[in-house]
């Protein structure tokens, strides 16, 4: 079990109670120095909610005020494998410190440390086309090998393909979850965000056992926004949620990049708009490694003369297989085999019968 100072254990104990307001939460950080134990605070807490939460509420912390029920929070997250650390603590991440409504308590798992690295965000609609779930794919593939820790959610579409390319690709990644790291959405991707934080970290500023609610997502965001460096928006309808982690990322003067999209295409209108109103265009991963002067090794790929052939016949945009199949002489069932090596090479993305290029860096 980690050791927490008395400081700690304080917030610990009054960030448990979801049903204090956070400027309540903050206020109480005034009651604590590192000469303040545990009964003194809890004394002066008591005297100061009594006037400000309702009777049920006051009642409901004035029984907990006391040791036993401090160590069963403590004992239940040593049992989940998860550690805190506070506003007040030495190794809260400097990141947060001046965001909006920093965390009082961060609950985690993995290695707090590569908060430290070079960490760059990667989110999206969980309602995305396959192509938008490949571009991420690739970005994230491309940054990884540029020593980027990605950051992005646990969801699924985007942030779960996010998080599948990290952990096939041996690099590291910052979930942050939308709820207490023991009750995980969608629940399918829990063993996923047990992954992620074997080799990288996954938290949260809510306490073990809290589920997640649909306004905790965007609150969630600015946490996203926070701890990196800068923020792709690899897809995002007009009204979507990934609205609030591009508009955090200017409000905390992060660099924004948005993957640019053809007209009419809707989980892709967001990032237009985000573009007109001063996000970074980038149709390309060298576009972000360059605008941070790093350095990757470029991969060369092998490619046929036939492969190369349906990429230059993608160039100009999406085609149907039939059509594909006419404009390079071949035949359906001849050309079936190649489009499945060329997907698997990251190079096209086949939505139904049409197929489309996600690569436009390849030479003729």
């Amino acid at each position: 079990m980690k050791n927490y100072t008395n400081e700690e254990l304080c917030l610990i104990f009054i960030d448990s109670f979801l049903e204090i307001d956070y400027k309540i939460k903050r206020e109480i950080l005034n009651f604590i120095d590192d000469k303040t134990t545990f009964e003194d605070f809890t004394d002066k807490v008591l005297q100061y909610l009594v006037t400000v939460v309702g009777g049920k509420e006051y009642n409901t912390i004035k029984a907990s005020a006391n040791k036993e029920y401090l160590d069963f929070l403590l004992e239940n997250l040593d049992k989940k494998g998860v550690e805190a650390t506070t506003y007040l603590s030495n190794d809260y991440p400097k990141a947060l410190i001046n965001i909006t409504c920093p965390p009082i308590v961060i609950y985690y798992k993995g290695n707090l440390e590569i908060l430290n690295e070079d960490t760059f965000a990667i989110v999206g609609s969980r309602k995305s086309l396959s192509s938008s779930i490949n571009i991420a794919k690739r970005y994230t593939e491309e940054l990884i090998n540029a020593n980027f820790t990605l950051v992005t959610g646990i969801a699924e579409g985007i942030d779960e393909a996010v998080l599948t390319k990290v952990l096939e690709r041996g690099g590291k990644a910052v979930s942050v979850i939308a709820g207490g790291l023991d009750k995980i959405y969608p629940k399918r991707n829990s063993q996923l965000a047990e992954k992620i934080s074997e080799n990288g970290l996954i938290l949260s500023e809510y306490p073990l056992g809290t589920l997640s609610k649909p306004y905790y997502f965007p609150i969630r965001n600015r946490i996203i926004a926070g701890l990196s460096k800068g923020v792709l928006i690899v897809s995002a309808g007009i009204k979507s949620g990934t609205f609030y982690t591009a508009e955090y990322a200017n409000d905390f003067g992060k660099d924004l990049f948005a993957i640019p999209y053809s007209v009419g295409v809707l989980s892709g209108a967001g990032c237009n708009e985000l573009i007109k109103k001063g996000a970074i265009l980038t149709d390309c991963p060298t576009d972000i490694i360059d605008f941070y002067g790093k350095t990757v090794k470029k991969i060369e790929l092998s490619l046929s003369s036939v492969e190369k052939e349906v990429i230059n016949a993608l160039k100009d945009g999406e085609l149907h297989i039939e059509k594909l199949s006419t404009l390079i002489n071949k035949k359906v069932f001849e050309l079936t085999p190649i489009l499945s090596i060329l997907e698997i090479k990251g190079i096209i993305v086949k939505s139904g019968n049409v197929y489309g290029l996600i690569r436009n860096d390849l030479e003729d």
